[in-house]
């Protein structure tokens, strides 16, 4: 289900534990396992240029170019961290954990969380394939990539 982007928020205060991970992660003694792992643990919103049915898989999301010309997919922490330029165009935020977004992005296409903002960062296509191919889910079965053993890739089982 999708939701208006509310006002603009005025960027002073961390709005959910994946801004605090994302502002942790500025600092040079942070772990960026830590932040990848934040990242993908949490919800984070794609902008759609249409409104998304309850049930409907099919999204329409604001895609922005890297540099190089290459397609990166905005995402953001919060949705009042949707600059109003990118809310004009796609003006519905859609929450979804963000290893699902992650995991569904192809070999081509980066990731830029929190575009413009403070609490920004890109993932080019090649971190994104990392972070796919070293990040599995906890419950992951080994015919899905993980190990046989049982072992989990780092940080990514729950506490006990």
């Amino acid at each position: 289900m999708t939701e208006s982007i509310p006002e603009t928020h005025d960027g002073a205060e961390l709005l959910n534990d994946l801004e605090h991970e994302l502002a942790k992660g500025k600092r040079e003694d942070s772990s960026p396992v830590d932040v990848i792992l934040a990242l993908l643990n949490n919800e984070i919103f794609v902008l759609s240029r249409e409104e998304v049915e309850d049930g409907s898989d099919s999204v329409d999301p604001l895609l922005l170019t890297n540099k190089d010309g290459g397609p990166m997919l905005a995402v953001f922490s919060h949705p009042s961290r949707v600059p109003e330029t990118y809310a004009e165009v796609a003006p519905y935020a859609l929450g979804i954990q963000g290893a699902v977004v992650v995991q569904s992005l192809s070999g081509d296409t980066g990731m830029v969380i929190n575009p413009g903002h403070e609490l920004g960062f890109e993932i080019d296509p090649e971190g994104v394939a990392n972070i796919q191919r070293d990040f599995r889910p906890a419950n992951a079965r080994p015919d899905d990539g993980a190990p046989a053993d049982g072992a989990e890739a780092p940080g990514t089982g729950s506490a006990s």
